[in-house]
């Protein structure tokens, strides 16, 4: 497996993709960046509940950027939903990697090699995942640490090391969401391979899913088949972590949206990957 492993990253390594990533997310800072010259800051997917008719749904969904209530005096929850805002546009990095990398020996014919050499196709499953994990969640960490740091300079605030600690819980639920997104993405990579498809298809998911919840959220829990739609969307979880809904039981939902990844999406791929016909 360790062979395998590295072989997979060497494959990484080489690639243009290697280089590629690093830029889409530095283009994500200069993005992030240009949020900061807005007098009123950026709002994005934004929704405001109704809190007349229903209390269980005040407040508001979506993600804000540099909007404080008091820019000389920020307060560190402000700080942190502006750097959580990027989660909006990480997706999509996410998913240039995942199905670039995950597909490519599929559009060249390469991934019959290693089995034709007798390596166990799953094994080269659970390499190629475990890559794009790793990969993803090195630069997608770094990103986040970063944004902390220019957030914070701009604005002169020095957080503590509750703070900290705190603004990193955050980060790694919103990771735990990431990776059943990867775990999405490599299972219909397996069942579609063709890239442009599959680009298409979690691009009209995922963007599709957030404005959906974004018109329904109100009533959310009473549609019987659009919420299962959204829960298996990533930016429900991001939108709701975007204005830190948690008192609604986000952190529950995040878990059992990990866990269902683990428990159902990844034995799935496994399943596929051993059905599946090289040609």
């Amino acid at each position: 497996m360790y062979n395998q492993l590295k072989s997979e990253f060497l494959k990484l390594k080489y690639s243009k993709l290697f280089i590629a990533v690093p830029i889409l997310f530095f283009a994500g800072l200069i993005l992030y960046g240009s949020f900061s010259m807005s007098a009123g800051g950026t709002q994005l997917f934004v929704s405001e509940g109704d809190e007349e008719t229903n209390a269980a749904i005040q407040g508001t969904i979506g993600f804000f950027a540099f909007t404080f209530e008091n820019i000389d005096t920020p307060k560190f929850s402000e700080i942190m939903q502006s750097c959580i805002s990027c989660n909006v546009f990480l997706w999509i990095v996410t998913l240039i990697l995942t199905i670039q990398f995950f597909c490519y020996d599929y559009s060249v014919g390469t991934i019959k090699l290693p089995v034709a050499y007798g390596i166990d196709r799953v094994k080269v499953y659970f390499a190629k995942t475990i890559v794009i994990v790793l990969y993803n969640a090195v630069c997608y960490f770094i990103f986040n640490t970063i944004t902390l740091l220019f957030t914070c300079l701009q604005t002169g605030y020095i957080p503590d090391t509750t703070e900290l600690a705190q603004y990193l819980s955050y980060v790694g639920l919103n990771f735990l969401v990431l990776v059943s997104f990867i775990l999405l993405c490599i299972t219909i990579c397996i069942c579609l391979k063709n890239i442009g498809i599959i680009a298409t298809v979690m691009c009209l998911f995922t963007l599709g899913g957030a404005v959906i919840y974004t018109g329904i959220w109100q009533n959310f829990h009473s549609h019987a088949i659009l919420k299962y739609l959204v829960w298996l969307n990533p930016l429900y979880y991001w939108m709701n972590m975007g204005t830190f809904r948690l008192e609604y039981g986000l952190i529950n939902e995040i878990i059992i949206y990990f866990i269902f990844s683990l428990l159902f999406l990844l034995p799935l791929s496994v399943i596929l990957v051993r059905k599946q016909e090289f040609k």
